[in-house]
């Protein structure tokens, strides 16, 4: 059987490097790590945040997105990202049961690749997939996993959600990551977990 793993949100956090970014790109704002975090796992993306918020033009969203994807995936920001607790226990006790993938909608596959590997994360999987911004997940789980019913994907977006029900794969929606519970319910997932620490009780 597969386990299909989104890395941001779901294997590493990634909370302090978003926000620190977006108070880097906006320096009038005032939200705090918290605040800001309320916002996004409600489903409130930077577009609305900036353009309520801020009085941002679509123009002056363009030139904050710009440099959002500029930046976000430089060696000093990803610096920034942790592991999520008990992540090594998790991927061990389904090393020797699954086949492990990872599908991440990163840009920048070498700085990925670096990332795991800094993070003692990159010899779990038999495949590490990165859209590159050119192909979808679901096109590209398709084109590198032999799938079957029962293989799972597992992440902590509405994305995510949707390529498993496109590759008609079980979906496991992580609630501790990007999103909550709330926001991620519409995209209905099969299940639900708190964090991946609750992972194996899941997918056995």
């Amino acid at each position: 059987m597969n386990i299909i793993f989104d890395l941001d949100g779901t294997l590493i956090d990634s909370k302090l490097r978003l926000y620190n970014l977006f108070s880097e790109l906006v320096p009038l704002s005032e939200l705090s790590f918290d605040s800001y975090w309320n916002l996004k796992r409600r489903g409130i993306g930077h577009e609305v945040i900036l353009k309520d918020y801020f009085y941002y033009t679509h123009r002056d969203y363009q030139g904050f997105q710009n440099k959002w994807l500029s930046l976000i995936e430089s060696s000093a920001y990803l610096a920034l990202d942790t592991k999520i607790n008990n992540v090594h226990r998790v991927l061990e006790d389904c090393n020797g049961q699954f086949f492990l993938h990872l599908c991440t909608a990163r840009q920048l596959r070498d700085a990925a690749i670096s990332q795991l590997k800094r993070l003692d994360l990159h010899d779990y999987f038999v495949n590490i997939l990165v859209t590159e911004n050119k192909i979808s997940k679901s096109d590209l789980i398709r084109q590198n996993v032999n799938l079957e019913p029962e293989d799972w994907m597992v992440g902590d977006t509405g994305h995510d959600v949707l390529a498993g029900k496109s590759l008609n794969i079980q979906t496991c929606s992580v609630t501790s990551g990007f999103l909550g519970k709330e926001s991620l319910l519409k995209y209905g997932p099969d299940k639900f977990i708190g964090s991946i620490s609750e992972l194996i009780a899941v997918v056995r």
